[in-house]
């Protein structure tokens, strides 16, 4: 169950910033045992998740999990496809998840220009990802080129450097209303940490 898990800060800070149940949601990079975050809002009538793999067969060992799984994918409709390129129409959804899934693409501006066209206007669009500092990002870079062949870079093909989705975000006319923000040291030569934002659209 660590898709459920892996990321609590999000949707601690989504329960927190969405007042009322939404009537949409779209959760772009569900995973392949495809619960992601889906569970977060249970009377949301519309539910969609979105993922570049197929889903794997349920089987965890565990039948209140595999129950819990099941649940939620009887209850969701399930989208084969990448953030690159949503097959959605412009301001589709109350609210848009993307949840550690952003170092995994290979066009990270991209992704982020299509999750923030489907979000209505007034509608939150819910993000988390690792992110380097300054100096952590530069030094990735380095040890990247020096061994490409390591699977934390083979899984991972975007390096994300602090400040970045911020100004994504603002750019498409979003305005930020929770974040767990780093210090300014942090930001500078931090370590490498997951980090999350809620963001309404204005624009």
């Amino acid at each position: 169950m660590y898709e459920i898990g892996e990321d609590l800060d999000l949707a601690w800070r989504l329960q927190a910033c969405v007042a009322a149940e939404p009537g949409s949601l779209l959760d772009v990079g569900v995973g392949p045992m495809g619960t992601g975050l889906l569970w977060l809002f249970p009377g949301c009538p519309l539910r969609v998740a979105l993922d570049s793999l197929a889903l794997l067969p349920v089987a965890t060992g565990n039948p209140y999990a595999d129950g819990l799984v099941r649940r939620i994918r009887a209850e969701c409709r399930y989208v084969i496809g990448k953030s690159e390129t949503l097959s959605f129409p412009d301001g589709t959804f109350d609210v848009v998840v993307c949840n550690n899934v952003l170092d995994h693409v290979e066009d990270v501006s991209r992704s982020m220009r299509e999750l923030c066209r489907v979000v209505r206007r007034g509608g939150v669009l819910g993000l988390s990802v690792d992110t380097n500092s300054y100096l952590g990002y530069w030094l990735r870079r380095i040890d990247r080129r020096r061994r490409p062949h390591l699977n934390a870079y083979r899984l991972h093909p975007t390096d994300l450097i602090i400040g970045q989705i911020e100004r994504a975000l603002r750019g498409h006319g979003f305005r930020i209303v929770s974040s767990n923000e780093a210090s300014r040291l942090g930001r500078l030569a931090g370590r490498r940490r997951m980090q999350s934002w809620v963001a309404v659209r204005e624009g």
